[in-house]
């Protein structure tokens, strides 16, 4: 099953992307900026996406799970962490990393890409690298943990791209590498980031030469290689998840355990559900608009659902979105971003100066062309910028570039192009946590060619705590 839509469409766009949740990659569609408001332009992960999973052609957004491998190059490049990397998770990719620190001139990590893995074999010493399916599921936020733990060097690891069907991937590993030397630089951290397809002499076996390591690489690339899908029957997942301990063999899931059988007790299911048994009759395949699907799909709690994905189930947020008390949708400052900044103040203060980078931008709001319907507000998705009403009367926004994840949903969504997001910030708005406070005045109401004059004026008179549903 192929998903193609119209990439400016709103309402379609949540429900194709839920097609990619897998056990390599989960969706978490509240959080992803087109979704939140189609108006924004952020389709980084079709730009990124290695394996054509994801891809944006002639303006339609074409989404084939089929064909995702696992890479987990669309999470790194998400800004908001809609695409979150399981094959490994962050944690699990860090703690590699940390077994893997060579000792040597520096503290030395290498993570190779599973392509370059396979082709040096047993010339590798064992355990001397940290996997990835690709060189560009690694971030900034690992990069920057590993240089506050000590590390010299970092060395990913690719093989040779231009015989790779994941070749693109490189594309992303250099940006992050780029950026996260940037940062890391302007806390006065030296750390190196070398993205490279020569395997450094540390991992070699044996004292193996350097020349041996690229013979096999040569003789592995000689032909185009693709890593392998995770999902090779994607019709069959999508449409009939079957309960049985065999469904991650028989769907090639071979990088994620199946679940064991605690994973079946009734704590792993909603109230009501039926638990099914390894082997029972219950455990056949289940069609997901079955009264049992429908029943086991059962809201359990604000905003958290149960779902049948790929033969288990488990708690992911609801794709709707309940407008908060103060009008604004739900906001998610991403794990990756927190562990970002808390590596970075591990590591120090940083210097003077502004830091331009892909990860940070400092909005700017032109008083003079600002309407004050704090649209930027409503649809901030890590809540960087916020709305504030006070006693007084005063209203506006505030602005923490700490938070901001240069989405450019601010900046998409203002009927007044009011905003302008900066590319370089300040290195102290970042470690100080800043705040800047946009005051603004109250929208005029229009009693001319406005339907929505009844709305604005109760707006007025109850100090704008009237919302629309």
């Amino acid at each position: 099953m192929v998903e193609t839509i119209d990439a400016a469409a709103h309402a379609h766009v949540g429900s194709a992307f839920a097609a990619v949740d897998s056990a390599a990659i989960r969706v978490h569609r509240e959080r992803c900026a087109k979704v939140r408001n189609r108006n924004v332009d952020c389709l980084k992960c079709a730009a990124a996406c290695t394996s054509g999973c994801i891809s944006l052609e002639e303006g339609e957004l074409v989404i084939d799970a089929s064909k995702c491998v696992g890479c987990g190059t669309c999470a790194t490049v998400c800004p908001t962490c809609a695409l979150e990397s399981l094959n490994p998770t962050d944690a699990e990719l860090k703690a590699a990393c940390l077994r893997a620190v060579r000792e040597g001139e520096a503290r030395e990590v290498v993570i190779a890409c599973s392509q370059m893995e396979e082709a040096l074999g047993d010339l590798a010493i064992p355990d001397s690298m940290a996997s990835v399916v690709c060189a560009g599921r690694v971030d900034e936020s690992l990069l920057a943990g590993l240089a506050a733990e000590g590390v010299q060097r970092v060395t990913v690891l690719c093989g040779m791209c231009d015989r790779c069907a994941q070749r693109h991937g490189r594309d992303t590993a250099e940006l992050v590498a780029e950026t996260t030397r940037n940062v890391l630089a302007a806390w006065g951290n030296a750390m190196e980031v070398v993205v490279t397809d020569v395997p450094p002499a540390s991992i070699m076996a044996d004292a193996a030469p350097v020349h041996a390591a690229l013979e096999a690489r040569d003789a592995f690339f000689g032909c185009e290689r693709a890593c392998p899908p995770i999902r090779d029957e994607y019709d069959s997942v999508m449409n009939d998840f079957a309960l049985s301990d065999s469904v991650g063999a028989d769907f090639g899931l071979p990088c994620v355990p199946a679940p064991d059988e605690s994973s079946r007790s009734a704590d792993a299911f909603p109230t009501g559900a039926p638990v099914p048994a390894a082997g029972s009759e219950s455990a056949a395949p289940l069609s997901l608009s079955s009264p049992e699907a429908e029943a086991a799909d059962t809201t359990v709690g604000p905003g958290m659902r149960f779902y049948w994905n790929s033969g288990h189930t488990r708690k992911v947020a609801a794709h709707s979105m309940h407008v908060m008390k103060d009008g604004t949708l739900p906001h998610f400052l991403p794990d990756r971003r927190e562990r970002l900044l808390d590596a970075l103040a591990r590591i120090g203060e940083p210097m003077e100066g502004k830091l331009e980078s892909r990860l940070w931008g400092a909005v700017v709001i032109d008083g003079t062309k600002c309407v004050s319907c704090r649209m930027c507000a409503t649809f901030c998705p890590t809540g960087a910028i916020a709305k504030f009403d006070e006693a007084d009367g005063a209203m506006g926004v505030t602005h923490a570039p700490a938070d901001c994840v240069k989405c450019g949903s601010c900046q998409d969504v203002c009927p007044a192009d009011a905003i302008t997001l900066l590319d370089a910030v300040p290195t102290t708005w970042l470690s100080d946590g800043s705040h800047h406070r946009y005051a603004m005045t109250p929208r005029p109401v229009s009693l001319v060619d406005n339907p929505h004059q009844i709305l604005d004026t109760f707006r007025l008179d109850f100090k704008g705590d009237i919302f629309e549903r």
